[in-house]
């Protein structure tokens, strides 16, 4: 099957190992190439490829059919000829040599033909660029962001893998076999939970399906008296290969009596089986030790700064009527005539520290033209200091960047809007950064300042004072950006603008503005950030010269995990 992936331009996919027992597959360790399930764009140019893959494939058939035609053709004349032949004829031997030497090769060529995947090969190009295809790692990074997905959103695998997402039918749903590439994709990824619960999933499904072809069987035989033909959906997986791999993954996870009743039934199964046979061993000797030995259940450990995170991306945390009793939505023209006769929509989200949302800031075409700009330079985004960035699990998204100089002809009114609205200088901002997240696409809890900063001279450095943060279009379901100690989760709107401070008056860090992204449950998440630093801002906001901290301390003991 691997020869025939290649064959067809699939260079990127690595062989997965079959037999379980080896633990994790670490193939594609480095996923900083796995970059398509970290967000939605560049998916346009796999749907592309997929597109030209049918048509390759429909054209190939036609060929087939043609070549089958003259296969049938060219064995016919050679039987006939064969029949004719006389042992004592004096042109038999030129007979069988020209068979050998013109009919044969001829049918070879024709097999060779029918195996010509040229068309596939160029159906990876678009455009005249080669398109890398998705590898092992997207798959298991695709995986692992359904996988949070139902984590933070408390999702029901049952529901989740018929199409339903908080009680929503939005797809058609899971197959068997697609439960079951899931269950083992989070297998590889060592998430033996999330995996347990999909190899479940395609085991059930198997076992609806045949109860479903029993029924029809019988029902068929009493009104025809025929047996009706099974069909099942290509590609399909059997009971014996979900079983092998749910019994191991069971056992991984520690719940070891279970995977020793799912290899029972394994062996029930295939009796022969022989990764049954070796692991039924295992999962016996493992649970006789626990038979002498008292186990005290473990309970995975969750943050309170987490498990706030969660709340606020599910709704279930919120801001108290006394919190919300001095928050308004007003016009306001900032003291600027341009904006007598068309004020600023601006919701008072958080009074302190100061969150505002401001609605209608930035026009379709504005967005459109930031989105075209920066997907052609969209790469994986990444964590840290400029001179020690990385990939990490923590950030899901693709980001470029946009330098307001290089891009005048839709970035200077954006900017002049900026400095409006913030009462800020734009001449010591950074480049706006513009963020794609995919489906489970998120960033992890973190400040957008230095929190370590030097306690005895907090004023030494420039550091992130406010950010501004334009969505740019609407997200279907998910997406929010959360503030877990405001207890406020942030709809993403599109054309809406959220900013916020960073720092104190004092230019020390706000530990109340820790935030996050929540993960993206339907769509995609186009964000642009312009961050305002604090260098050149001291007549726009002055600094206090007294510690004005204080209040956000207690925030800095709970961290962002």
């Amino acid at each position: 099957m691997g020869e025939i992936f290649v064959k067809l331009g699939f260079h990127n996919v690595t062989k997965v190992e079959d037999n379980p027992l080896g633990g994790a597959i670490s193939a594609d360790e480095n996923c900083i190439q796995c970059d398509y399930y970290t967000s939605i764009a560049g998916l346009e140019d796999l749907l592309t490829v997929e597109k030209t893959y049918v048509k390759a494939l429909q054209q190939h058939l036609l060929k087939v059919e043609k070549l089958k035609t003259e296969l049938n053709d060219s064995l016919n004349e050679i039987e006939l000829e064969k029949k004719k032949m006389e042992h004592c004829d004096p042109f038999t031997k030129f007979k069988l040599l020209k068979r050998f030497m013109d009919n044969w090769q001829f049918v070879r060529n024709l097999a060779v033909t029918i195996t010509d995947t040229k068309n596939f090969k160029k159906s990876s190009t678009i455009r005249g660029k080669k398109i890398a295809l998705p590898t092992l790692g997207d798959m298991r990074g695709a995986a692992r962001g359904i996988s949070r997905l139902q984590y933070i959103y408390k999702l029901n695998s049952t529901d989740f893998s018929n199409g339903y997402i908080l009680g929503q039918k939005y797809s058609s749903g899971m197959t068997a076999y697609n439960c079951y590439i899931l269950g083992k994709s989070l297998y590889e990824s060592q998430d033996y939970t999330a995996a347990g619960e999909w190899l479940f999933e395609a085991f059930n499904k198997i076992e609806q399906s045949e109860e479903s072809n029993q029924t029809k069987q019988k029902d068929s035989q009493i009104q025809n008296d025929e047996p009706t033909k099974v069909i099942q959906n290509f590609p399909h997986v059997s009971e014996v290969k979900i079983l092998e791999y749910l019994s191991l993954t069971l056992f991984k996870a520690g719940k070891v009596q279970l995977s020793l009743l799912m290899n029972t039934l394994l062996l029930r199964n295939e009796p022969t089986n022989q990764k049954g046979l070796q692991n039924q061993k295992l999962f016996e000797q493992d649970l006789s030790r626990d038979r002498f030995r008292r186990k005290v259940p473990s309970k995975s450990k969750t943050s309170t700064i987490t498990q706030l995170y969660e709340q606020v991306c599910r709704g279930e945390l919120q801001q108290s009527p006394e919190e919300k009793r001095n928050l308004h939505c007003s016009y306001t023209n900032k003291n600027l005539a341009f904006y007598l006769l068309g004020p600023l929509k601006m919701e008072l989200l958080s009074a302190d520290p100061f969150v505002a949302l401001y609605y209608d800031v930035i026009y379709n075409s504005e967005n459109e033209k930031i989105i075209a700009t920066a997907k052609k330079s969209l790469k994986r985004s990444l964590i840290g200091d400029e001179d020690e960035s990385t990939t990490d699990e923590i950030r899901i998204s693709k980001n470029a960047w946009l330098d307001f100089n290089e891009h005048p002809e839709f970035l200077a009114k954006i900017s002049k809007r900026l400095e409006d609205i913030t009462g800020l200088s734009m001449e010591t901002s950074e480049e706006m950064q513009v963020a794609n997240y995919g489906v489970g696409g998120y960033y992890a809890l973190h400040y957008d300042c230095d929190e370590e900063q030097d306690e005895e001279d907090p004023g030494e450095g420039i550091d992130r004072l406010m950010t501004a943060m334009f969505y740019l279009n609407n997200v279907d379901l998910g997406g929010a950006t959360a503030f877990p100690n405001l207890r406020l989760a942030v709809p993403p709107i599109k054309g809406s603008l959220v900013v916020w401070y960073n720092l104190h008056k004092s230019l020390k860090p706000d530990f109340r503005t820790s935030h996050a992204g929540c993960p993206v449950l339907k769509g995609s998440k186009w964000i642009s950030n312009v961050w305002f630093d604090s260098l050149g801002q001291e007549l726009n906001r002055p600094c206090d010269l007294r510690p004005d901290h204080a209040i956000s301390m207690p925030y800095k003991s709970l961290g962002l995990d």
